[in-house]
């Protein structure tokens, strides 16, 4: 019983702080077209029709399926008849708690003790990549990430059709996931702890989730792109390497040196990372080879990666590194000799973690709107601006109005079949803006010149001309 409390107590505890972080977003306004708006869209899409497109964002839209491979929007759409435009938060946050269930779980089947479970439980809700996923919008590989436990505990339990639903699962989630996988299970069979008959079913679905990828990328997608490419190969530097314009040593220099930019800002970014990964339990990947190499297709991933952006310890791009390094500590505690120094490491371990995560959201190198994650502050529960005044407008438009809407409003607009981010507009009966956020995707300047040349237009009036929010309607007749 004792065990039981402790255990919900860490659940309880990390599940308040991730709520904390990811529902004021949602309430304030501080999610966004791109990701939660589109996606949002596209689970009620799926439920209503016609097929989801990618019209909210792109003047010549495609199939959503060729902008990313997720079928998750399509499972999870029955919950927005429940949930509504929460959906997808309350999704992701369960996950997070679940995931944090599932390395308690793995380590107790891999005979570490409650103590080197509960720490494994901690340290997957306290690392930086989970509070920095709950800080910014929904993203699937969140979600699958949160499966790698559960789905490596039916492994070693020998539960093959359990490994072979979530594998499933994961693998669905988006189009590069069976990359990961496929290098996750290809370790996991050359573990000597596992029977024969295990190491070869993993064996078999490593070689599943590479194909299912290389099929995916490759040649799925490209054709519903319509111009047979693949919109997210956005690596220079690999291209670069294949074509015999950059030695094959850049690949490794680019997983710690801006090779591709050459900018003091991007070393730091990525020295950041790099620096707070290891203090969170990075150093285990290196004294358990087995899992660092686990952790090598993401780090490559993301650090190959042309966008700046994806290099930094925010967003989502960090998170599949959680459940492997929440696995890798105690696997490398475990063999201490003396157990008091293994209670104290594993008491340590989620201390470091979560101070590491402070310091991501108290002065990272990176850019980022720390109102957005920094829960133990006023302004996170707070806006400059009356968000009632928004709401108020948003709820007033019935849902079979098409919408062009600046990209904040977007996901609390997403159920109805035509929505647009701002500044498409398309066949919208209805602009609006929230002229006190950021413009995105227009620089302010042209931003102001849109809103200028739309309100002095015959075309359109405006209904709303408030501080936080402004509404134009067109008027009947007008193209």
């Amino acid at each position: 019983m004792k065990e039981r409390k402790r255990v919900m107590m860490v659940a309880m505890l990390g599940g308040l702080l991730h709520a904390l972080v990811a529902f004021p977003n949602h309430f304030l306004f501080r999610t966004y077209a791109l990701d939660l708006g589109l996606y949002t869209h596209t689970a009620w899409r799926y439920l209503y029709g016609p097929a989801p497109d990618t019209a909210m964002f792109q003047a010549m839209p495609v199939h959503i399926l060729a902008d990313h491979f997720d079928l998750y929007l399509l499972l999870l759409s029955p919950l927005t008849l429940l949930l509504g435009t929460w959906t997808l938060p309350v999704v992701q946050w369960c996950a997070l708690v679940l995931g944090g269930f599932g390395v308690r779980r793995f380590l107790i089947t891999r005979w570490l003790g409650a103590d080197a479970a509960l720490a494994g439980m901690a340290l997957l809700l306290l690392f930086f990549g989970a509070f920095a996923a709950s800080s910014f919008d929904y993203h699937s590989n969140v979600v699958a990430a949160m499966w790698l436990p559960w789905c490596l505990d039916a492994l070693w339990r020998a539960r093959y059709l359990r490994v072979a639903g979530l594998f499933m699962l994961m693998l669905v989630a988006k189009e590069n996931i069976g990359l990961w996988l496929g290098v996750v299970l290809a370790v996991v069979a050359m573990a000597r702890e596992l029977p024969g008959r295990s190491r070869r079913w993993a064996g078999l679905f490593a070689g599943i989730g590479f194909a299912w990828s290389a099929v995916i990328i490759g040649i799925v997608m490209p054709a519903m792109a319509g111009d047979g490419t693949y919109a997210h190969f956005d690596y220079g530097l690999l291209s670069g390497v294949f074509a015999g314009e950059r030695p094959p040593f850049d690949l490794v220099r680019g997983l710690f040196v801006d090779v591709l930019h050459g900018t003091i800002k991007g070393n730091a970014v990525r020295m950041e990372f790099w620096t707070l990964l290891m203090l969170s339990g990075g150093w285990a990947l290196l004294l358990r080879p087995a899992w660092g190499l686990m952790a090598l297709p993401i780090a490559a991933q993301k650090m190959w990666h042309d966008d700046p952006a994806k290099w930094a310890v925010f967003a989502q791009y960090s998170i599949e590194f959680a459940p492997l390094i929440a696995i890798a500590i105690p696997l490398v505690v475990q063999g201490i000799g003396r157990a008091g120094l293994r209670r104290w490491c594993l008491g340590f371990a989620p201390v470091m973690a979560l101070g590491c995560t402070i310091r991501t959201m108290d002065g990272a190198v990176a850019h980022i709107d720390r109102s957005r994650i920094r829960f133990y502050k006023a302004a996170h529960y707070a806006r400059s601006y009356d968000t009632d005044t928004v709401s108020q407008v948003i709820a007033s438009l019935p849902g079979d109005l098409a919408v062009s809407a600046q990209s904040p409003a977007v996901p609390h607009l997403a159920f109805r079949e035509r929505v647009y981010q701002f500044p498409l507009i398309h066949d919208a009966e209805v602009v609006l803006l929230m002229p006190l956020e950021e413009p995105y995707p227009m620089e302010a300047a042209a931003y102001r010149r849109c809103v200028d040349s739309l309100a002095a237009d015959p075309g359109w009036r405006v209904e709303v001309d408030a501080p936080e929010v402004r509404l134009l309607r067109r008027l009947r007749g007008t193209p």
